[in-house]
């Protein structure tokens, strides 16, 4: 029984590759072989693998503070002003900080506490200037020697500057043997302490001379006809006219005694003046309280000034003594105004 199963299925198959080689054809059946000899063909393309970005690592998310669980607001009555409520979002007390407190990151410095060191006392203010009308004239009576003569002061400011005038020439007798004028004239600025003289010129008959004054480099240049030469001094300086207005404008003195530097037209000196008190003395203008200083002794001889104390305390009497010696007494005769 089973040798007929197996010689029918033997049969079965012969038939059925019978049938199939008549259908495909040979060729078509060696082709079929030779794929089953030697395998299916197949591609093979090789790429660059990208390597995939790295995981980031997980983000740590801080906790969510709980805030505070606020009572409601208790009703005020309407003639109340409500207070403000500040919410913490932690349990450790809050400092404010007011706005322009910090800038920048900086802390503003008057924010800073400060050390309290006791005040600090200020720079003593200079002494209140006396007023000047805008022009004086002044005539005085000069003797000198067994000379006589006359000489004028005129004195215009527009309150920031000021110009001074001395003309000065021998009178009677004595013009007959001394003739021409003696002139100078001091222009500057005023102030608030006192005059400070700019420019200075100096005329005796034919000779000549002019002075610059520097405030910034405390010098003096002096120009008489030969080679210019330079002065330096260290505290205030005032020339031979502006002295005379320098007293004063700053009468009574803050102090005694006290020192200017003077230019006298030829040479810059330092000159100490004393106040020896009030003394009532007769003029052309009367009877008048004066304040009298005196220069104190040096190799320049003698000077006193009178200054009339209703009178602007403008100079009323000066006596002085010139490089050869010989003194020089000024006597005022009027004051316009």
């Amino acid at each position: 029984m089973d040798r007929h199963v197996r010689a029918w299925t033997l049969a079965l198959g012969v038939s059925l590759l019978v049938h199939l080689i008549l259908l495909l054809g040979l060729d078509d059946t060696m082709w079929l072989g030779q794929r089953l000899r030697g395998g299916l063909p197949f591609e093979v393309e090789l790429r660059a693998v990208t390597p995939p970005a790295p995981i980031p690592p997980p983000v740590s998310v801080p906790p969510v503070a709980t805030r505070q669980t606020v009572s409601p607001p208790v009703p005020l009555s309407p003639s109340a002003e409500p207070e403000p409520t500040v919410v913490s979002d932690s349990t450790s007390p809050v400092e404010t900080v007011e706005p322009g407190e910090i800038e920048s990151g900086v802390v503003d410095p008057a924010a800073v506490p400060t050390v309290e060191t006791g005040p600090v006392a200020p720079d003593p203010a200079p002494p209140a200037l006396n007023t000047f009308p805008a022009r004086l004239d002044l005539r005085y009576q000069v003797r000198y020697g067994l000379a006589g003569g006359e000489q004028t002061l005129l004195w215009v400011s527009d309150g920031t500057h000021y110009t001074v005038t001395s003309v000065a020439a021998a009178t009677g007798l004595t013009g007959m043997f001394y003739r021409g004028r003696f002139v100078q004239t001091s222009r500057g600025r005023i102030t608030s302490r006192g005059l400070q003289p700019e420019e200075f010129w100096d005329q005796r008959g034919d000779k000549r001379s002019s002075a610059r004054f520097d405030a910034v480099n405390q010098t003096v240049l002096l120009e008489s006809g030969g080679a210019p030469r330079h002065f330096a001094w260290a505290d205030e300086v005032q020339d031979a006219l502006s002295l005379f207005f320098q007293f004063a404008l700053t009468a009574p003195p803050a102090a005694s005694p006290f020192t200017y530097t003077v230019f006298n037209g030829k040479k810059l000196r330092d000159y100490t003046y004393t106040v020896r008190g009030e003394e009532t003395r007769e003029s052309a203008l009367g009877s008048l309280r004066t304040l009298h200083l005196v220069r104190d002794t040096g190799d320049d001889g003698r000077f006193e000034a009178w200054l009339a104390i209703d009178r602007h305390y403008l100079p009323l009497r000066v006596v002085r003594s010139d490089d050869k010696g010989n003194e020089v007494e000024l006597r005022l005769l009027s004051i316009t105004p």
